[in-house]
């Protein structure tokens, strides 16, 4: 993890930053000259929770062939394997428990450490459904799948999200609050400054929320894309993450326009907004 001294005052800070791309990791093999310091991958593409192991295997063979290492993981879930049952729609727990526990175990020998729980579309509120009980039913897996991973030294991130996205728990403070009254090891907090600026929610609430977090995610709000390219300014939000203590991992999500040639510009970016902040 690299670390970069700044004066606040008369304050020195030193500020670890770890900079992490969400792609593939064939995409980043490929690459000469350009490294991030960590992969974040998706659970569906590369732990095959639902596929052989042998097939799992052969992809972990491959992967640790990189310089770098897989962190982390996002894209849990598929959009069919819902959590929120309601008249018109049903849940499958075994189909469910059986997912999790493969991805935890899967998780834990790539050694990712933080597995992101977004997944819009299956913890949503139908439109039938209550969305009070939805919300209750969320905290009720997290306490359960954070029990799980506890073990594996894995934490569940969950990753408030815009309201374009899903209708339960879009807003970091929302967030902060679930995973504050579970005060559960292996349950913490993801920010993303993406959705963070879709629903108009201030950077101020990173300062607050920042002891929760197990990690965060950036990308310009327009087109959501990679930092650098439009010139947005995300120093706000790295300010209030440091004022609240904020030293974990930082991952570009974000829809790449020509991966090979952005990434780096993107990470240089991140990390000169950081020291800036």
């Amino acid at each position: 993890m690299k670390k970069t001294t700044l004066v606040h005052g008369e304050k020195a800070l030193d500020a670890p930053l770890s900079v992490g791309v969400c792609a593939p990791y064939r995409e980043v093999a490929v690459l000469e000259g350009i490294a991030p310091d960590f992969i974040e991958e998706s659970v569906q593409r590369f732990l095959l929770p639902e596929r052989s192991r042998e097939e799992f295997e052969a992809q972990w063979i491959e992967a640790r062939r990189l310089p770098i290492p897989i962190e982390a993981a996002n894209l849990l879930f598929p959009r069919d394997l819902k959590l929120i049952a309601g008249p018109s729609q049903a849940v499958d727990a075994r189909r469910l428990e059986r997912y999790l526990k493969t991805v935890l175990d899967r998780a834990a020998q790539v050694g990712i450490r933080v597995i992101v729980f977004g997944a819009g579309m299956s913890r949503a509120c139908p439109p039938d459904g209550d969305l009070g009980a939805a919300s209750s039913r969320i905290g009720e897996y997290l306490a359960q799948w954070g029990e799980w991973a506890e073990p594996y030294g894995i934490e569940i991130a969950l990753e408030p999200l815009r309201y374009a996205e899903t209708n339960v728990v879009n807003t970091v403070a929302e967030g902060a609050a679930l995973v504050a009254r579970l005060a559960i090891p292996g349950v913490r907090l993801l920010a993303d400054t993406y959705h963070m600026a879709c629903n108009g929610e201030p950077p101020e609430s990173l300062a607050r929320t920042a002891p929760l977090l197990a990690h965060v995610h950036v990308a310009e709000r327009r087109d959501r894309a990679a930092p650098g390219t439009y010139g947005e300014d995300m120093r706000p939000f790295f300010a209030a993450l440091r004022r609240g203590g904020y030293e974990r991992r930082i991952s570009i999500e974000c829809d790449w326009q020509d991966f090979a040639a952005q990434l780096g510009p993107a990470c240089a970016t991140v990390r000169e907004q950081w020291e800036s902040a």
